[in-house]
């Protein structure tokens, strides 16, 4: 009697006003393995042409555990391509055939991976930093170095929940005020898309804490690769003197947004209405700009307004509404307010590249650790840029620009069966499987990359 109810709770009636097989369903249980992750091999193809796992072993050297660092940093970036982002998702490695894929004897469990955070982290994050710079340059090297670079700082917060989670202090958290949270720093290139690495602070550090010393040493490691001209790019959360000073000091061109303070305002002459400001600020009939200066800089600035109504029962002399102002502060000489605020909306792509970042579930979980906790964003930053590198030189067409959900979703989740013979690994795909002919071209040209050694620079 159990063994009939056991049948009868694996079969779906049949569907007899169907166009089509109107047969019933029956589900059983296979001892064959099969996979969804079949379109990961291309991390493991990449991985392996530009020897990641050697170089990580030869620098984590020091660092203590059955693991071999190379497999902790590998297995947790295979997490984030999969889709997992909590430490207890690695069982899904294990259990759904990726283990298998990618050669991987045993899966360490969530306990072993947390004890390795808290003790790699001091080692591994100036290691993942150097490797990620790495990465960028073999990217340059097979795509070109860029001409000329506009360099992004932008910062995000990770909302933190109870008291287990080092480094999660209140600060500035626009979704969740009051809330403790962390705010990691992040650097891209604005034209090409790459991360040029990241910076793990807590949640009350300041949006431009340490920047000005990073910029530095980013700006050094840019020209030291051939890069030509370096703009940077800053948001009104970098304002600050220092920073400024920083940016003349090395030569650079910039544009800093600049809050909508008193001490701003005094430094603006006469304000001029402007005939090329269509669309600037929405609701604005108008846009008018001036021009001032500020610690050596040049101050630009606009203005959104629009007429007030004779039914507002106004003065004469209000004859107008402020609907927006924007401040930006430049190095350029001769350009006009607008084309200052457009040049800094270009680097709004930052923005992008962090919410890529979450949809790798980069930040989704944290430890009581502060160098833990670094070291996982270090390998958020590896993992993003292991993907851009992917989608950039081994896809072609709209999928260069696929987001990581859309390439997950489409590409890494790819079905497959797992068999062994001869010593040998199989994935097998179904002949008609519509992206099978795009990753076997991604297999191809990432297995045409050309391998280390890259000479050391920066």
């Amino acid at each position: 009697m159990e063994v009939t109810q056991r049948v009868r709770n694996h079969r779906i009636p049949s569907r007899p006003h169907l166009q089509g097989d109107a047969a019933p369903l029956r589900l059983r249980h296979s001892a064959r393995e099969v996979t969804d992750g079949g379109g990961l091999v291309v991390l493991r193809r990449l991985w392996d042409r530009w020897e990641v796992g050697s170089w990580l072993d030869r620098r984590a050297a020091g660092v203590a555990g059955h693991y071999r660092p190379s497999l902790m940093v590998e297995a947790w970036v295979a997490l984030l391509f999969y889709g997992g982002g909590w430490m207890d998702d690695l069982a899904l490695l294990a259990a759904r055939g990726v283990r298998r894929l990618f050669g991987w004897e045993r899966v360490p469990d969530p306990t072993t991976f947390g004890r390795w955070l808290r003790r790699a982290g001091p080692v591994l994050v100036p290691a993942l930093d150097e490797l990620l710079w790495r990465l960028v340059r073999l990217r340059w090297r097979e795509a070109g170095v860029p001409e000329r670079l506009t360099l992004v700082l932008d910062s995000t917060v990770a909302v933190r929940y109870g008291n287990k989670q080092a480094g999660a202090e209140v600060g500035y958290n626009p979704t969740k005020p009051g809330r403790p949270s962390h705010h990691p720093l992040l650097a891209f290139c604005a034209e090409t898309g790459d991360c040029l690495g990241v910076r793990w602070r807590p949640g009350s550090a300041w949006a431009g804490e340490g920047a000005a010393a990073w910029i530095e040493e980013l700006v050094g490691r840019l020209r030291a690769a051939g890069v030509g001209p370096i703009t940077v790019r800053l948001d009104k959360g970098f304002f600050a003197k220092r920073v400024v000073r920083t940016l003349q000091r090395l030569g650079v061109s910039y544009f800093l947004k600049v809050p909508n303070h008193q001490v701003v305002r005094n430094q603006l002459g006469t304000w001029h209405r402007s005939v090329r400001a269509e669309g600037i600020f929405e609701g604005a009939q108008a846009v008018w700009t001036s021009s001032g200066s500020l610690w050596g800089g040049r101050l630009l600035s606009l203005q959104g307004r629009r007429p007030l109504g004779e039914a507002e029962g106004t003065l004469a002399l209000d004859t107008y509404e402020v609907v927006a102002t924007a401040h930006v502060l430049t190095d350029r000489e001769g350009i006009h307010a607008l084309t200052a605020w457009r040049a800094y909306n270009r680097g709004a792509v930052a923005r992008l590249r962090i919410k890529e970042l979450g949809q790798l579930q980069v930040g989704r979980t944290a430890v009581d650790d502060l160098g833990g906790n670094a070291l996982l964003w270090s390998l958020g930053a590896l993992a993003y840029q292991l993907l851009h590198t992917i989608r950039s030189r081994a896809l072609s067409g709209p999928w260069r620009r696929a987001t990581p959900d859309r390439l997950r979703a489409w590409l890494f989740r790819l079905p497959g069966r797992l068999t062994r013979h001869a010593r040998k690994t199989y994935l097998q795909l179904r002949p008609d499987e519509p992206l099978r002919a795009r990753l076997l071209q991604a297999l191809r040209r990432l297995g045409r990359l050309r391998a280390p050694p890259l000479p050391a620079a920066g």
